[in-house]
């Protein structure tokens, strides 16, 4: 007889004696915890929209490149008082958004994980399976919550805004924001369009 430890969910752990026929039985249970564990996980990235849930797309080849490319200049280039984050919930009155990128004050509140005010940038890129007119939606009820800017791409196209309450405009050169009054942080779209051109085959 052999004394065998099985480690489940890198927490629970138990010691059993195996035999060939108790070989199946734990088999069984250990499977049958698996897949409780899995199901009782909440499904990743989904947004609630006016009460309904969402699952968000999942991102493709220019998507991710993108959110690379801005991830990679945000942390180089934002000051040391703020942080880039991919993913986040979102708490916007009774919403839950998860923009591609949040940018958030070192110190922000959060609710359960849940960011719980607002942001000082958000960052849509379009998926397929979206559409410009829903980045536009999330973009405003986030900015309706707080958030002073948004930032929306669509990498197929080449395209990206600047969208604040104010104004909704198309960036040509650069998009940008201000964090504080004596600096404006830019990131160059020729750079980012250069390095989505280098991943379509």
């Amino acid at each position: 007889m052999e004394r065998k430890r099985l480690r489940l969910a890198g927490r629970v752990s138990f010691t059993s004696l195996i035999t060939r026929r108790s070989v199946f039985g734990i088999y069984k249970s250990a499977q049958s915890f698996l897949m409780g564990t899995v199901l009782a996980t909440p499904v990743y990235h989904v947004e609630r929209i006016d009460g309904c849930e969402r699952q968000k797309p999942l991102p493709k080849q220019l998507h991710a490149f993108a959110q690379m490319f801005l991830m990679r200049q945000l942390l180089a280039d934002l000051p040391s008082s703020f942080l880039p984050l991919p993913e986040l919930n979102v708490l916007c009155g009774e919403d839950r958004l998860v923009p591609d990128i949040t940018v958030v004050r070192q110190g922000a509140r959060y609710d359960d994980g849940d960011l719980a005010e607002p942001a000082a940038l958000a960052v849509e890129i379009l998926s397929p399976g979206q559409t410009l007119s829903d980045l536009l939606d999330k973009a405003e009820r986030l900015l309706r919550a707080g958030t002073p800017l948004a930032w929306v791409i669509w990498p197929e196209r080449r395209k990206a805004w600047e969208y604040s309450l104010d104004d909704l405009k198309e960036a040509s050169m650069t998009l940008g924001i201000s964090l504080s009054s004596d600096r404006k942080l830019e990131i160059s779209l020729a750079e980012l369009w250069n390095l989505l051109a280098k991943q379509v085959f």
